[in-house]
């Protein structure tokens, strides 16, 4: 969700398209389940000047920090100069973080807190400053020619680098199976009518399709906006490792110790070999061909996933994780959200992309 880019007019337009990606996750997280609205009666504002709370938990802390932090970092390069940028992400991400917290005193499972405030506002003052201060010049500078060396120079390439660092997201439960989208079959809902005989290996046929297409489909929407075909192989490398790294600390950090490895089993691997094998051979054409494949992978895999009968919200998927259980409701709400609305996205970058092939 971060970009790299301080002055041209088309990664302005990244950036604030950016921020709105960043507030719309925010307001979700804050607010998320959305019910149960009451009036408590207590004057609006009051909880910004209430002492600080004694107890805290760190996890939480780290949390409203770290959120905002791509909000203030995209925030501080939608306008120019450097100062008028930091100024202006500060501004907005303190209204923001001051309305989320009003609009907390109405959800009866939320607190309004001001030192959630003091932690988002934070984040955002160090998002602002990473994305503004003159001794990181030339670290984006760095990144931007870098961006310009590996990838295409019209601006999907722009909102595809956008739109992968949020597919990372879609990642981070470990409930999910590794490049899959559906979770395991721990039990059947009752009654279920399997389209095939054997509803285990119709379940497991799904699993391993899911994980194929997802993987193909986000490999290829990846190398498609690659400037040559010999940074392929690397980019690839790079953006498997970076899955497996998520997956290995998301598994330590939330699940049981029992289940470190529930996010990969025998359907997965068999799926992901079969994605690898589609990738390298689509990946021997040219750029066009490699656009289409992806926006049909993306395509089956919704078609795919819409015959799974299990929801990812259900007990004893919950049971897996160490964390509390409001915790777990919000992330992995967050999470379905991210994957539900990410596909629309990357076929909306992935026809722009052909558009501007077909032009030129």
């Amino acid at each position: 969700m971060m970009l790299s880019s301080h002055n041209s007019t088309p990664r302005s337009h990244v950036a604030l398209h950016a921020s709105l990606i960043n507030a719309a996750l925010i307001v979700f997280l804050s607010l998320y389940p959305f019910s149960g609205w009451t009036d408590n009666g207590l004057p609006l504002f009051d909880f910004l000047f209430y002492p600080l709370p004694y107890y805290t938990r760190f996890f939480d802390d780290l949390v409203n920090l770290l959120f905002y932090v791509p909000y203030g970092f995209s925030l501080a390069l939608i306008r120019a100069p450097r100062w008028l940028g930091w100024c202006l992400a500060l501004l907005l991400a303190t209204l923001t973080s001051v309305a989320m917290e009003t609009c907390q005193q109405f959800l009866p499972l939320r607190v309004a807190s001001n030192l959630d405030v003091i932690y988002n506002v934070a984040g955002a003052a160090v998002g602002a400053t990473l994305a503004t201060f003159p001794l990181m010049a030339r670290v984006w500078q760095q990144c931007q020619q870098l961006r310009r060396y590996l990838f295409v120079g019209d601006s999907s390439a722009d909102y595809a680098l956008l739109l992968i660092g949020l597919w990372f997201m879609t990642q981070l439960n470990p409930a999910i199976p590794l490049f899959g989208m559906v979770i395991f079959p721990e039990g059947l809902p009752q009654p279920y009518v399997s389209p095939l005989s054997d509803a285990q290996l119709f379940l497991s046929l799904i699993e391993g399709g899911s994980a194929m297409l997802n993987l193909a489909g986000s490999l290829l929407f990846l190398t498609c906006f690659l400037r040559q075909r010999q940074h392929q192989v690397r980019a690839v490398l790079y953006f498997l490792l970076t899955v497996v790294v998520l997956k290995l600390i998301t598994a330590g950090a939330l699940l049981k110790p029992a289940l470190f490895f529930q996010w990969v089993n025998l359907n997965v691997v068999y799926g992901l070999l079969c994605g690898l094998l589609l990738v390298w051979a689509v990946t021997r054409g040219q750029r066009w061909p490699q656009t289409i494949f992806a926006l049909l992978c993306l395509l089956l895999s919704q078609v795919v996933v819409s015959f799974w009968p299990l929801s990812v919200f259900q007990p004893d998927v919950l049971s897996l994780f160490r964390w509390r259980y409001g915790h777990l409701l919000n992330m992995s709400a967050l999470v379905a959200l991210i994957t539900d609305l990410w596909p629309v996205g990357a076929f909306t970058c992935l026809i722009l992309s052909v558009r501007r092939q077909l032009n030129h």
